[in-house]
């Protein structure tokens, strides 16, 4: 009688555990691989972004403004708190990250999201690769039922080392120096690379700031600018610039609607940034951080008014402090 070979049943069990073994040992390693792999990408599209910038600076010889504010050509120029047209420093930018053709369709004499213009509202659901994070999870076009859905961003302005809402503009008479960073409502005309005094290497340009993080959807960024016209005379500006007050990846309370907009990622441990010379760099989230929010003055980065008072964190979103930062990064 002829033997037959094959597996006994502890046999297969037995292998079946190695299987399963090797693969718990390997899923790890697979996942760590895909998310440095998203990683990369999200420096790549920082690294655009901000290469991007210094062309236009070195074109217009100017920053592109954060957002198109108050009085800027609005419906209604007897007020200077009315107004403003709602585009924002990312599609200022668009021909530098070759997407001259969309940028040219837009009619920029009207406002960015006005409700009889169809083409600009199509426009501005047109998502941009550049502008999203692998990891992030956010909608690539989202409708926050204002007008029309508008293509969402993963990354935001450098706007200032503290809160810059409502009337804290940079020309603003008792805040002059709230809008710090390298943007602002409506820029300081002609303010160029070499005006940041701290050095282009010492100052954020661009910061990661993930989708979830804020639970008043307004201030959500966008690509193009802000998505409703309220937030043309509100001073809200739709999360189109960062703030350094908040701790890195700290998520606002619900039922607050202040736009509380801080840097965060879906990377482990920190976020990523573009600095001013147009390189990227993973920041801890960890960094040193002064949680002083809301109750900070416009004295408080000057060197003549304990400027140590801020962290490290905070002093990397101004531009004009003083007081350049050392990190080893």
């Amino acid at each position: 009688m002829r033997r037959r070979y094959g597996f006994t049943l502890v046999e297969l069990l037995v292998v079946i555990a190695i299987i399963g073994i090797l693969v718990g040992l390997l899923l790890p390693a697979v996942q760590a691989a895909r998310e440095a792999a998203r990683r990369m990408q999200c420096s790549n599209n920082l690294k655009q972004l901000g290469l991007a910038l210094l062309n236009y600076e070195s074109a217009y010889k100017a920053i592109p403004y954060g957002h198109h504010y108050r009085g800027w050509h609005g419906p209604d120029q007897t007020n200077p708190n009315n107004g403003g047209m709602g585009y924002g420093w990312g599609w200022a930018i668009l021909p530098f990250i070759e997407q001259t053709a969309i940028y040219n369709q837009f009619n920029s004499n009207i406002v960015i999201m006005e409700k009889t213009n169809t083409q600009n509202g199509i426009l501005c659901a047109t998502p941009q690769a550049t502008f999203t994070c692998p990891s992030d999870t956010k909608p690539l076009v989202f409708n926050d039922g204002q007008i029309r859905p508008s293509a969402t961003s993963s990354y935001q302005g450098a706007g200032s080392s503290y809160n810059g809402y409502s009337s804290n503009r940079m020309n603003a008479n008792t805040n002059t120096l709230r809008w710090n960073g390298i943007f602002d409502r409506n820029n300081r005309e002609n303010y160029r690379l070499k005006d940041m005094a701290d050095g282009t290497s010492n100052q954020i340009v661009v910061a990661e700031a993930r989708w979830d993080m804020d639970n008043n959807r307004r201030n959500r960024a966008r690509v193009y600018g802000a998505s409703d016209q309220l937030t043309y005379t509100t001073g809200a500006s739709n999360a189109l610039m960062v703030q350094g007050e908040w701790p890195m990846n700290w998520t606002q309370p619900e039922g607050n609607p202040q736009p509380h907009r801080t840097a965060g990622s879906f990377h482990t441990g920190g976020a990523q940034f573009c600095f001013g010379d147009g390189s990227v760099h993973f920041l801890s989230d960890n960094i040193d951080h002064t949680s002083t929010p809301w109750i900070n003055n416009a004295a408080a980065f000057r060197q003549s008014a304990g400027g140590p008072f801020y962290g490290t964190y905070q002093r990397l979103f101004s531009a004009q402090d003083g007081q350049v930062v050392s990190l080893d990064l």
